[in-house]
């Protein structure tokens, strides 16, 4: 098993390749990170960049496909927003002021020019996190899962359990899986908070969106739509719909732990060890 720090959290991986999967992990976060000099900060300084590192195109087009997808509810382009709510340099630091999250359909992003309209900056936030996970995933040799944070992506070949921890520091959940590659996210308004804010901007509104919720874990085969899952239930539970071959689950502002089935929340069944 190995641990360090990356993309602004504590990270374990364990598997063969390891050493490996930790290796990519952090030569992705030099090119995707907007908290020291990469090439998404130079981008977001100049506004564009041309012959831009082929990992940052893809990360965009992949965030850019997600804000498609979601009608813009899952969008990179909430940076100044999230700097204006109190997420700048640390948690809590205000910077600027943000009325409303741009439209992404104008952004250009080739091999040669990537080419953001003026104003527009970007965080890839979750979209990359998970992302790097995915591409750090093909590293891994056999049974082994990547942990970011809470988030995971694990390979098993035989039934395993899922802790889910429950928001309030109480004893955990545990979700029975059968054997796969299963993607695991978690988005909670209770982490990266500030008096007066935290990180999930809603788009529509420019601010920190606010919630019947305060945790919302997604299981699908994918990491990536986890992800994007777990922010769609927090923002516009029509666009979550039928998940297909997903599970949702969730925790209230009552501590209640809830799935989603059938197009609505109903009280969820768990095990706990």
């Amino acid at each position: 098993m190995f641990k360090f720090s990356a993309l602004g959290t504590d990270i374990t991986v364990s598997g063969e390749g390891q050493v490996a999967v930790a290796r990519e992990i952090m030569r992705l976060e030099g090119v995707l990170t907007r908290f020291r000099p990469s090439p998404l900060t130079t981008l977001n300084r100049q506004g564009e960049l041309h012959y831009p590192p082929p990992e940052l195109v893809r990360a965009i087009r992949h965030a850019l496909t997600v804000s498609a997808h979601t009608g813009g509810l899952v969008t990179p382009a909430v940076l100044p927003a999230l700097e204006a709510a109190g997420y700048a340099y640390r948690l809590g630091h205000h910077r600027g002021h943000a009325a409303s999250v741009p439209d992404t359909s104008t952004v250009v992003c080739g091999a040669e020019l990537i080419r953001l309209p003026s104003g527009m900056r970007l965080d890839l936030g979750g979209t990359a996190k998970s992302w790097i996970a995915e591409r750090a995933f093909e590293y891994l040799l056999g049974d082994g899962f990547i942990d970011v944070g809470g988030d995971v992506l694990i390979r098993q070949s035989s039934m395993f359990a899922i802790k889910i921890a429950r928001p309030d520091g109480g004893s955990p959940l545990y979700l029975e899986c059968p054997p796969g590659t299963w993607g695991v996210a978690t988005s909670s308004t209770l982490k990266r908070s500030w008096p007066g804010g935290h990180h999930l901007i809603d788009p529509r509104t420019a601010i920190p969106l606010i919630s019947d919720l305060v945790q919302v874990t997604a299981l699908t085969s994918q990491l990536t739509n986890a992800e994007v899952l777990t922010k769609l239930a927090f923002l516009d539970l029509e666009k979550l719909g039928p998940t297909q071959q997903a599970q949702v689950y969730a925790f209230d502002h009552e501590g209640q732990f809830l799935s989603w089935q059938a197009g609505r929340w109903q009280a969820a069944e768990h095990s706990s060890r």
